[in-house]
């Protein structure tokens, strides 16, 4: 299902941005919160990633469905550090609870929305330094075009600290996907813009995905390969002029179970580039994660 999970990265705590030779800083504890956006977009994890939401025929004529889902994660950067002698390994959980908007058809679209909330708990002290929650909800339309499917889709995520008490920021994005199989990989290409109330958070972002799954199944599991890559150009603020280039590697392992669980294991490697050396890092990650669609 991989709706719930989310990779490394602290809680924003405190988002104080200043200039420092031309280069945005985010005064600690906090640290640059792209870097967990780019994570979860190449991994696949946000909400409003497409490929997590029930079809008409699973939807079985319900026009609401809901999920809960519990991933445990291990990473190796969880402050997604550019300093690897500064990075912090450690494990967390995520619970998430969503709501999907079965896809009606309209005017040769499908039409359909959905919102998801959930939490990262660290294990030992790392909680309070990088817990955080998210409540996400987004609007799409999409049709076939030529030899795949055009989607457009209007998103909103607000950062909270992990209990929801402290509203960190938001996002606002637009995002544009076409996606269509080449051989035997699915392929996406998506531009997005993002708005947002902290001008350093604001940038246009462009990404491809290339996934490959193996025929057949190994012990029951569906087994998917995975490369992502996204360009970021950043457009405000102290961070006017920033550009960077994240890529993963990743492998899924999906079994679907009985009366609606499922079971996903995942393994993935995260690099990020950038021509501002404090937005460097890379991560490698664990993760299992068991849901219930109902």
């Amino acid at each position: 299902m991989r709706r719930g999970t989310r990779l490394a990265g602290p809680a924003l705590v405190a988002i104080v941005f200043a200039t420092a030779g031309g280069r945005a800083v985010i005064a600690a504890p906090g640290i640059d919160p792209t870097a967990r956006y780019d994570i979860d977009d190449l991994l696949r994890r946000h909400a409003s990633d497409l490929s997590n939401l029930p079809t008409q025929a699973a939807a079985q004529g319900r026009p609401v469905t809901f999920s809960v889902d519990l991933a445990g994660t291990f990473t190796t950067n969880a402050g997604a550090s550019h300093d690897p002698n500064a990075a912090v390994d450690t494990a967390y959980v995520t619970p998430a609870f969503s709501v999907d908007v079965t896809p009606v058809t309209l005017s040769g679209w499908n039409v359909g929305g959905g919102a998801q909330f959930d939490a990262d708990y660290y294990s030992g002290s790392y909680n309070n330094r990088f817990g955080e929650a998210r409540a996400e909800g987004f609007a799409f339309a999409d049709r076939p075009l030529g030899p795949g499917t055009l989607t457009t889709e209007a998103i909103y995520l607000g950062t909270f600290n992990n209990d929801y008490t402290n509203h960190q920021f938001n996002l606002w994005i637009g995002d544009l996907d076409y996606g269509f199989k080449l051989g035997p990989v699915n392929t996406d290409v998506a531009a997005e813009y993002q708005g947002s109330e902290i001008p350093e958070l604001r940038r246009t972002r462009v990404s491809t995905t290339f996934a490959y799954t193996v025929p057949g199944k190994a012990l029951g599991y569906e087994l998917t390969l995975e490369a992502d890559a996204a360009w970021s150009h950043f457009d405000a603020g102290a961070d006017n002029g920033r550009n960077d280039v994240t890529a993963a590697a990743i492998m899924i392992a999906s079994k679907k179970l009985e009366n609606g669980w499922s079971l996903d294991w995942e393994g993935a490697y995260v690099n990020r580039g950038s021509n501002r050396e404090l937005s460097r890092f890379d991560a490698l990650e664990l993760m299992g994660e068991i849901g219930k669609r109902f």
